[in-house]
């Protein structure tokens, strides 16, 4: 694949990041005219229990959510229609407040699996709000996918990773019990999305799972300083430098490519998708530069507390970011394809 070829996906690629990234950009204004009746709805039921920041998360779930289905798209013909875009929106509402459940309100993960499990569950007249919110998003996506869809997550069971995620603030976990448990969560969560949108089979469901544990791992990079801070367990501990996690990420990356390449989609749309997604990685490694540059090249998590957490919001627009990223991007090859 050319550098020339490469241009118009670097473009794309651009404008998209900037839409997803700006909470007022495009795709934040496609969920907020979409689901306006529960949003509104939400805002009615969380008045004294959620925090504007609890709704904010919400949002950015549902337009990241978004923005990765259209990414998954490059995969097939045909664009997302009116309802997988709604589907898709409602499923990254459920992810983002199945994560506040178990990192901000800390709900009991028996309790939690009761009420992804059991329609007893559902129906208690004392839910919280956070419970009710969970729920009104949940029935809205049964609205809008088939029968067959239905099948796959009318019990929540693929969210359970993200409740078993709750063991990663005990900083108790082992090295290998936590990639073990981010594959179980980012795997299952690209699984989720990917089923709204494509028939998953023996062929396609490892790459899919592959894809969501780099895209967790990712995740887990660039929100090194927040999860240290907040206690929260990822790989990140386990590392000694920052060319360690860049390592990681690199690994993981080439494995994804392998898997798509193996699977029965034709190889300029794998292209596509790669190329999105190592552009992305290329982002991350500019955050780890910089993480790097701050901390003296070495991952100190007393240095990283004490710092002030300004100093680790990275500017992706910004001169330095560009003159790093773009050139990368641009000269994109997988040799896999």
């Amino acid at each position: 694949m050319s550098v020339f070829k490469n241009i118009p996906l670097t473009v794309k690629f651009i404008y998209s990041i900037a839409a997803v990234n700006n909470e007022k950009g495009g795709y934040h204004r496609q969920v907020q005219k979409a689901a306006a009746k529960e949003i509104t709805k939400s805002r009615e039921i969380g008045t004294r229990s959620l925090t504007p920041l609890h709704y904010l998360k919400i949002q950015w779930y549902m337009a990241t959510t978004l923005f990765l289905g259209e990414l998954l798209c490059e995969l097939r013909t045909n664009k997302l229609s009116q309802n997988e875009k709604l589907s898709l929106i409602y499923l990254g509402a459920l992810i983002a407040i199945t994560d506040m459940m178990v990192d901000d309100f800390r709900i009991n993960r028996d309790k939690l699996t009761r009420l992804m499990t059991e329609e007893k569950e559902r129906s208690r007249k004392d839910l919280s709000a956070i419970e009710q919110i969970l729920l009104l998003y949940y029935r809205q996506l049964l609205t809008v996918i088939s029968e067959e869809k239905k099948k796959t997550i009318h019990d929540f069971s693929l969210l359970k990773p993200q409740v078993d995620s709750q063991e990663q603030l005990s900083g108790a976990m082992t090295e290998k019990e936590i990639m073990e448990q981010t594959r179980k969560k980012g795997g299952t969560a690209l699984l989720l999305v990917a089923s709204l949108l494509f028939d998953i089979n023996d062929k396609n469901k490892d790459a899919f799972y592959q894809l969501g544990y780099f895209i967790q791992l990712m995740n887990d990079s660039q929100d090194l300083p927040k999860d240290i801070r907040n206690g929260v367990t990822t790989l990140i501990p386990f590392q000694k430098t920052y060319e360690d996690i860049s390592a990681i990420l690199q690994k993981e990356f080439h494995e994804t490519a392998r898997l798509f390449y193996e699977s029965e989609f034709p190889q300029y749309s794998v292209y596509r998708l790669l190329f999105n997604f190592h552009a992305m990685l290329t982002g991350i490694g500019f955050k780890l530069v910089r993480y790097a540059a701050i901390t003296n090249g070495v991952i100190d998590p007393a240095l990283i507390k004490s710092t002030d957490k300004s100093r680790f919001r990275i500017k992706m627009f910004s001169p330095r970011a560009i003159a790093y990223c773009l050139p990368k991007i641009i000269s994109y090859n997988d040799t896999a394809g």
